[in-house]
């Protein structure tokens, strides 16, 4: 079985064992480099499932730091248009036809994920995207408001944009990191979270 396993940096990887049939990929942060680059690395190989993996901050109050989830769709947050009555999604403003391929009612969805999720008994959520992330109370409440999201990351949508566009099985697997509030990096644990993260992958690794 062929794995492509891909993070937006190498120190989220820096854990994962390598072995036979497994690639690990750096493909760079947030959409354009992630597009980009598992672009290349699906045309040139076909794989069996490709796996976006990372950390990740959370909205839900139902999460914890360094607690690991599977995703189950994504959505790109700041994709849409802004006028003085708000902000409205490319869907609603009918730049994008919600149920066009490779979207579901304007969403980007893992049928893999329940699957992967039973493997690795780690709860199912609800992804959202941005180019920036979402660090300022205001922003927070609007993110929350509009798309009721459980984490947020900067490639998610992306890498599940490419894999449905290639018809590829996927998951996103993330550990959470920080709680999404006004910014404040003493609040953060990345390395219990990177930790926990490859634990849970290394040990899929090794019953797939």
């Amino acid at each position: 079985m062929k794995i492509l396993v891909t993070a937006a940096t190498s120190g989220e990887l820096q854990f994962i064992n390598s072995r036979n049939g497994v690639t690990v990929a750096n493909t760079g942060t947030g959409i354009v480099s992630t597009v980009y680059n598992l672009t290349k690395l699906l045309l040139k190989n076909r794989y069996d499932l490709v796996l976006n993996t990372g950390i990740a901050g959370s909205f839900s109050e139902k999460l914890a730091v360094g607690d690991v989830v599977t995703v189950y769709s994504e959505t790109f947050g700041d994709f849409g248009v802004y006028v003085k009555e708000g902000f409205f999604t490319c869907f609603e403003a009918d730049i994008l036809q919600a149920d066009a391929f490779p979207f579901t009612n304007g969403m980007l969805i893992s049928k893999d994920a329940e699957r992967i999720a039973r493997n690795l008994s780690t709860p199912t959520v609800k992804g959202l995207t941005n180019n920036t992330v979402s660090g300022e109370i205001n922003l927070i409440k609007r993110m929350k408001d509009k798309f009721s999201p459980d984490i947020e990351t900067m490639e998610g949508a992306a890498f599940f944009y490419v894999c449905i566009k290639e018809n590829v099985p996927f998951a996103e697997i993330r550990s959470i990191s920080n709680i999404v509030e006004p910014r404040d990096k003493s609040k953060w644990n990345i390395p219990l979270a990177i930790k926990n993260l490859s634990d849970k992958i290394n040990s899929f690794l090794e019953i797939i």
